[in-house]
């Protein structure tokens, strides 16, 4: 929680919304913002090992799969 890279500025709307959802399920109004936040979160989960669902899975590679490089 403390990881620079995990914590993001949002107003309390947006964060109350995202709650502990993952990329199959939430992802930031700001469409244009999508790609560096997925790409932010992948590299989150590398460096930390966490798990990734099918679903989840499956979200990330549809969003970057759209995105120039970030």
């Amino acid at each position: 929680a403390n990881d620079p890279r995990n914590l993001q500025a949002t107003d309390g709307s947006t964060n109350q919304s995202k709650g502990d959802s993952d990329a199959a399920t939430w992802l930031p109004p700001n469409k244009s913002y999508r790609c560096t936040y997925v790409a932010r979160m992948v590299s989150v989960k590398a460096l930390y090992g966490l798990w990734v669902t099918p679903p989840e899975h499956d979200a990330i590679e549809r969003i970057l799969s759209n995105c120039a490089a970030v």
